[in-house]
C-alpha cells in the first residue's frame, strides 16, 4: 500500500519497534570486587534488619491488640496516727468518687460538735482587719465586725482551722499501707480473657508475680517522695501493664505510676451529723491525702500467618534495593563506569524481512 504523505514527513516519523520496544534484563557478570562488596554488605544489614530488628525484637509476625480493662484495688493494714489512734478501713479508705479509684489518707482535720446555735462566728476563710473588710452588703450572710483577724459570718461553729484547738488534726503514717491490684483485660480480636482477679494470695512486690504493692513505692515511682504527699494529698494515676504472648499463654504484669498534682492535692469531706439535747450537730472529718485512679491496659500478640507473609514480601523488596544501590555505584562512581555501562545495556533490533 503506498503512503499518501510525503518521503520528507515519513522519514520523520517515529519507527513502530522503538516506540512499543520491551525492556527486558540482562545478565552482567561484573568482576569488581568492589562492587560485590557493596551489594554484600548491603544485603547483610537488611537480613540482619528483618531477621533481629523486626523478627526478634519487635516480633513483627505477630498479630497484635492493645485493649483496657478494670482494677479492683484492695487497701491492707490499717493506719495509724501520731496521736497513736488506729484508723481502720472502713473510717479512712472512702470511695473517692469513682469506682477505679481508691484513696489513702495523710492528714485528717476533725472538727466535733458544730451547731447552727451560734448564728454567726469567726470564718478562717474570711480575714479582716477592720470591721470595713468584711462589708459585703448582706447583714444575714456576714456581720459588719472584725473579730480576732476575721469577719463574723453564718456558717457551722467552731469553724474549721487546723491552728485552732477546735480542730484535731492527725497524720497518719504510709509505711505499712499495701495495696493489692486485682486486674482483668479482654482481648476482643483474640476471644481471650486475662485477669489476676482470682489469685487467692498475695504477693508483694518486688517478688516475681507481684500484685500487692507498698504505698511508698508507688509514691517512688513517681519521682517524690512521700513527705512531699502529707500536707495537701496528691492525685495519681496507676496503670496495670499486661504484656501477652499468646502463643505461649503467658503475661508478664508490671505496674506504673504517675503524679498528676501535688500543690493543689486532694481531699474531701466526710459528716456525721446526730442530734445531742434536742440540738443538731455534727462533726466533720476533712481528709487529705492520696487518690489513686486505676487502669489496666493488655498488650497481647499471637503468630499470624498473614503478618509472615506481609513481612517476608517487605524482605524481598528491600533485598531488591542492594542491586539498586550496587547499579548507581558502578554507573556513576567507578572510573570503569562507561565501559560497565555498555556491557550493561544493549539494543536488540528484529531482523527486517
Amino acid at each position: 500500500m503506498t503512503s499518501l504523505l510525503p518521503a520528507s514527513i515519513t522519514d520523520h516519523l517515529p519507527d513502530s519497534d522503538h516506540v512499543f520496544a520491551y525492556d527486558t534484563v540482562k545478565l552482567v557478570k561484573i568482576s569488581d570486587r568492589r562492587l560485590g562488596m557493596i551489594y554484600c554488605g548491603v544485603q547483610s544489614i537488611i537480613f540482619f534488619y528483618m531477621v533481629v530488628i523486626v523478627f526478634i525484637i519487635n516480633k513483627a509476625y505477630q498479630d497484635t491488640e492493645k485493649s483496657t480493662g478494670w482494677v479492683l484495688t484492695k487497701v491492707m493494714q490499717p493506719q495509724v496516727s501520731h496521736l497513736g489512734i488506729s484508723w481502720d478501713a472502713y473510717d479512712r479508705i472512702t470511695n473517692p468518687g469513682e469506682s477505679g479509684a481508691v484513696f489513702i489518707p495523710t492528714r485528717i482535720l476533725i472538727t466535733r460538735g458544730q451547731t447552727q446555735e451560734d448564728e454567726f462566728c469567726e470564718s478562717p476563710s474570711h480575714p479582716c482587719k477592720a470591721p470595713t473588710d468584711c462589708n459585703i452588703g448582706n447583714p444575714k450572710l456576714q456581720k459588719l465586725e472584725c473579730r480576732n483577724g476575721f469577719c463574723l459570718r453564718r456558717l457551722w461553729c467552731p469553724a474549721e482551722n487546723a491552728e485552732w484547738p477546735t480542730t484535731e488534726t492527725h497524720y497518719l503514717e504510709l509505711d505499712d499501707v499495701d495495696l493489692w491490684f486485682k486486674s482483668y483485660v479482654h482481648f476482643h480480636k483474640f476471644g481471650v480473657d486475662v485477669t489476676t482477679a482470682d489469685e487467692k494470695e498475695s504477693v508483694k512486690y518486688p517478688g516475681r508475680g507481684a500484685n500487692t504493692y507498698n504505698l511508698n513505692d508507688l509514691i517512688r515511682m513517681t519521682n517524690y517522695a512521700p513527705e512531699e504527699f502529707v500536707e495537701n494529698g496528691a492525685m495519681m494515676i496507676l496503670n496495670c501493664l499486661f504484656d501477652c504472648n499468646l502463643d505461649t499463654e503467658a503475661c508478664e504484669l508490671k505496674v506504673e505510676t504517675a503524679n498528676v498534682d501535688t500543690h493543689t492535692g486532694f481531699n474531701h469531706v466526710v459528716e456525721n451529723i446526730y442530734y445531742e439535747n434536742g440540738v443538731r450537730k455534727r462533726d466533720v472529718y476533712r481528709m487529705y491525702g492520696i487518690r489513686i485512679a486505676t487502669f489496666a491496659t493488655g498488650f497481647g500478640g499471637k503468630t499470624s500467618f498473614s503478618q509472615i507473609v506481609l513481612q517476608l514480601s517487605s524482605a524481598i523488596a528491600l533485598l531488591g534495593t542492594a542491586e539498586l544501590i550496587t547499579d548507581f555505584y558502578l554507573l556513576h562512581c567507578v572510573p570503569e563506569q562507561r565501559h560497565y555501562r555498555d556491557s550493561k545495556f544493549s539494543t536488540a533490533e528484529a531482523d527486517a524481512k
